[in-house]
């Protein structure tokens, strides 16, 4: 429904205008004028059209309508994917110039049905005899992997217009504010932050350096080009308690999981209290071998053997075993998402073997060192890290936990060699990322957060801390919070 608040400061003048001219002389003459003022100007803006154009197997419920300042329309949903997109114009038939001053969307319902609104903008003209035309597109998740119970959601519009006299626009893109009736973390996520894309960010700059900060969204680079949400720089709202512990929330990944990053028995736990322990990556590191979280043969003569998926890295025993005394219970509510820990060789002045004593640099180095494009697809099947029950990945993990990639901390806002203490995967301490570094020196280097939330390249024998990530199923539910200190989301269990 559309709002129509008249700011207009005009009144209906119906003026006698007396004019008394007096002269002291031999003769007095009085002139007596009357006059009457009326308004000739109009004030009309109303919706003047609504179309409406399907994909799949969407269909009207009802035909779309409208009358004056209202619209209405009734989408039928049938399967992810399926949307109608409804073209609304909006005409300003009068004669005063206006502008649309503010846009306010509500939606309330199932958190698979997706609203999108396209094409308006809180401050921005609509002249005397313009139109504007603008889209509402309603979508079935096309990632939704189950029905909900509740399954339907309404979108509620209101546009107020002004009158135009001229004052300083800041055009703005109207916040759509989500209220689901079922309560999942990822709609909570959504209802709490206005998402912003990403498409001009460097990823060169900290998140310190270039100001950013809040929830960050792409679908370049990503798993099937599906589109992932990300929280980037010193945001204080993505604070998750499950199991006993609390999370700090990484992303919405592209399956609709939400992964998260431990952060301790306390919320704002700091150094070796923020991660589970200590620990080398690897025992041994003179073997190309020694830089994956799983590795093959050492002393192999060819990539293959050398990284086959067969022996697991110390770090990953320390994780395992924490995962079984104290996550195993909590298996049903964690998503087997996979982790990448991307083996893929980047050559630099010829080198890159990947096996043996051979100087390698691996794909992260190129990405977070040389280009600055950090990306969430994982390059290898192989390196995409999942259990046996999967369908996807290298099927070799006993649980599904591992560790946060060096891409994932690039887009949350660190940068290589470059300190930045205030975005939130900096703890005041290092930690290791699962990401391979290059093998350099007679010795194989992995990735670390170091404590002052710089990326840098560490000996695999180094003991930095552990801190393990693991992803919450797709529509997990929370009994409430809004990701601040205080009042995280908390994870509703079955038994209550």
């Amino acid at each position: 429904m559309y709002r129509n608040k008249k700011k207009i400061m005009i009144g209906i003048l119906c003026i006698a205008v007396l004019i008394m001219v007096v002269v002291y002389a031999a003769f007095m003459t009085r002139l007596t004028i009357n006059g009457t003022g009326n308004i000739t100007s109009t004030w009309n803006i109303e919706i003047t059209s609504i179309t409406s154009n399907i994909t799949g197997n969407a269909y009207n419920i009802e035909n779309p309508t409208y009358s004056g300042t209202n619209a209405t329309f009734n989408a039928g949903l049938i399967k992810p994917g399926d949307k109608i997109e409804y073209n609304i114009t909006v005409t300003n038939n009068g004669s005063i110039d206006a502008i649309i001053n503010t846009v306010d969307i509500k939606t309330t319902g199932s958190y698979v049905i997706l609203y999108t609104v396209e094409g308006i903008q809180n401050q921005e003209r609509l002249a005397s005899k313009g139109s504007k035309t603008f889209k509402i597109i309603v979508e079935f998740d096309r990632e939704a992997t189950s029905i909900p119970s509740d399954t339907t959601k309404e979108i509620i519009m209101n546009i107020e217009c002004i009158q135009d006299d001229g004052q300083v626009l800041s055009p703005s893109d109207p916040n759509i504010d989500n209220i689901d009736t079922g309560l999942t973390l990822v709609n909570a996520i959504l209802r709490d932050n206005q998402a912003q894309s990403d498409e001009s960010i460097d990823f060169n700059q900290t998140s310190k350096e270039d100001g950013t900060k809040g929830l960050y969204y792409t679908n370049e680079n990503t798993e099937d080009n599906k589109t992932t949400y990300y929280f980037r720089g010193a945001v204080e709202n993505n604070y998750v308690k499950f199991a006993g512990y609390y999370w700090r929330i990484i992303r919405i990944n592209e399956d609709r999981s939400v992964g998260l990053i431990y952060q301790g028995e306390t919320p704002n736990a700091t150094g070796r209290e923020a991660t589970i322990g200590s620990s080398a990556f690897n025992s041994h590191l003179n073997d190309n071998a020694y830089v994956g979280y799983m590795c093959g043969t050492v002393g192999s003569s060819t990539y293959e053997e050398t990284h086959a998926n067969i022996n697991d890295s110390t770090i990953k025993t320390v994780i395992d075993a924490w995962y079984e005394e104290n996550l195993l219970s909590y298996a049903s509510y964690i998503a087997d998402s996979g982790f990448c820990g991307d083996r893929s060789i980047y050559s630099e002045e010829g080198t890159g073997l990947g096996y043996g004593m051979n100087v390698t640099y691996y794909g992260a180095h190129n990405r977070l060192v040389n280009t600055y494009k950090p990306q969430y697809s994982c390059p290898q099947n192989q390196d995409l890290y999942t259990t046996s029950s999967n369908n996807k990945g290298n099927k070799a993990l006993d649980y599904p936990i591992g560790l946060i990639t060096v891409d994932e901390v690039a887009y949350a806002g660190g940068v290589s060699i470059r300190g930045n203490g205030s975005y939130y995967l900096c703890t005041s301490g290092n930690y290791w990322i699962m990401s391979p570094g290059l093998f350099v020196g007679s010795s194989a280097f992995g990735w670390v957060v170091g404590s002052f939330g710089l990326l840098d390249n560490v000996s695999v024998g180094f003991s930095a801390g552990v801190r393990p990530v693991v992803n919450l199923v797709s529509g997990i539910e929370i009994t409430g919070g809004d990701g601040t200190i205080g009042n995280e989301y908390t994870i509703k269990l079955n038994n209550g």
